[in-house]
């Protein structure tokens, strides 16, 4: 199952997992997300990522401090294995099995 880690900044800073298990999900800091984050540079509701026949897209949902690929910033990305993204000072890793990249090809 595809997964997003999350490492948040500071120095007892850990990465958590969260499996993609729904076709939507919402990543921000409000509780009320499907993937709550707490740092101050993530708004409420900061992004979503959506599965569609051909992968995962992640579109930003109006966030001031936005989602950033590269250092670049982006309204939406398609979502690739091993890719690292920003939303707000919060770092992403999006990983998929070999089985799950095959599928998607």
């Amino acid at each position: 199952m595809p997964r997003i880690s999350i490492t948040e900044p500071g120095e007892t800073s850990q990465a958590y997992q969260f499996d993609l298990k729904r076709t939507k999900l919402l990543i921000g800091r409000s509780s009320r997300n499907d993937i709550p984050i707490s740092h101050r540079s993530v708004s409420k509701v900061h992004c979503l990522i959506e599965r569609r026949e051909s992968g995962y897209i992640m579109f930003n949902n109006g966030a001031t401090n936005g989602i950033k690929h590269n250092g670049e910033r982006v309204s939406d990305i398609t979502l690739t294995n091993g890719m690292e993204l920003e939303i707000g000072d919060v770092l992403l890793v999006f990983t998929m099995t070999d089985e799950e990249c095959d599928q998607l090809s």
